[in-house]
């Protein structure tokens, strides 16, 4: 690599690592809360914490990746600006394409890795983060079930337990049910009980053994019902609980574009909307060449702006974002609705953002443009 572009590509390497750090911190601790809720309720130790936050960090890092990006770009131009060494660049017979063209060459290939990164790393992450809640979960059912205790953990259902043999095995069991404006309250008594889970369904229930199950009439308290069975299985209702995070089908996010494509034409074939599918599908090529984008803006924007600072240049960068991210939810809803073809609700954002910074640059370039 010859001396300038590695010059160039050094000046952006330690603004966009800082960038990348700062907004990866900044969507991890909107994560926090829910880890810490699995840290106090469930108890679990460091290691699966841990294996928790390497699950969910793909997600983070393919909407961070471009937002390095644009603070590295815009950081290193503007500072080559205010410094006057672009200046000096072209006095010396340097011209500005020659200055633009390795950084763009680098977002392209930035562009070309996340969408590799899209493809495969993120479907992964987001599948072992969700089976590593499923298991953590349904190992929390069988812990929270104490014996001699009234257990109120689980959504309708109170649990007595007067002997834990084991981690998921009672007997002595007695279950009460909170009446709600469905389903009138019930107990039940049964001699013994397990807990087990079936991860295809992502479900854990309590099998109860030899009890029965005694109802009166919300209507009529007169009427009594008394039915005595040999197994009687509970759901636990975790896909309730965990408000989305487990479920026994796999998601859109939880897919690679070859997934996603067969996905959307057998939904078609069906005639079911596919219009969230195809949505989820050009999101994962339009999202990296956010990185491209970013760089095209930021490059126009760091040769146009001559007053340097740090918290500048961060302000600027954090608008853009806001204004790119409002753009793909805008175009996301619109695609939804059907008001605007899918590709091209998801796409606009990057359209928006790279003729703004072609049209700035074309302009910054033969210096009729200074901010």
């Amino acid at each position: 690599m010859k001396i300038l572009p590695r010059y160039i590509l050094k000046e952006i390497a330690g603004p966009f690592l800082g960038g990348f750090i700062l907004f990866t911190l900044i969507f991890l601790s909107d994560k926090m809360t829910m880890l810490a809720d699995l840290v106090i309720n469930c108890g679990i130790d460091f290691l699966t914490t841990l294996k928790l936050l390497v699950y969910i960090m793909p997600a983070f890092i393919a909407i961070t990746m471009p937002m390095g990006v644009l603070v590295g770009v815009l950081a290193a131009f503007n500072r080559l600006n205010s410094d006057n060494e672009i200046i000096s660049m072209k006095i010396n017979g340097v011209s500005v394409r020659s200055i633009i063209l390795p950084v763009l060459a680098a977002s392209l290939l930035c562009s070309l890795f996340m969408i590799v990164w899209n493809n495969n790393v993120l479907p992964r992450g987001n599948t072992a983060f969700k089976n590593l809640v499923y298991k953590i979960t349904s190992e929390r059912a069988s812990i929270a079930i104490q014996q001699k205790v009234f257990v109120t953990d689980f959504d309708k259902f109170t649990f007595y337990v007067n002997e834990k043999d084991g981690k998921s095995t009672f007997k002595d069991i007695m279950v009460f049910t909170r009446e709600n404006e469905t389903d009138p309250s019930y107990f039940i008594s049964a001699v013994s009980g397990s807990v087990f889970s079936d991860p295809k369904e992502k479900a854990v229930y309590l099998r109860l053994e030899n009890g029965t199950l005694h109802q009166v009439n919300p209507k009529d308290s007169k009427l009594y019902s008394r039915i005595q069975f040999r197994s009687y299985d509970i759901n636990l209702d975790l896909k309730n609980r965990l408000s989305g995070m487990v479920s026994n089908e796999k998601s859109a996010r939880e897919m690679n574009l070859k997934e996603l494509g067969r996905t959307i034409r057998d939904s078609f074939k069906k005639g079911i909307n596919t219009n969230n599918l195809k949505i989820e599908y050009h999101k994962k090529v339009a999202i990296p060449f956010a990185c491209t984008a970013f760089a095209i803006i930021g490059i126009a924007l760091g040769i146009s702006i001559k007053t340097k600072g740090r918290s500048l240049n961060f302000i600027i960068s954090l608008g853009l974002i806001l204004f790119y991210y409002f753009f793909l939810i805008a175009g996301e809803i619109a695609g939804s609705e059907g008001f605007l073809i899918p590709w091209f609700a998801v796409w606009l954002p990057n359209i928006v953002t790279g003729a703004a910074g072609l049209f700035l640059l074309y302009f910054a370039a033969r210096e009729k443009v200074t901010l």
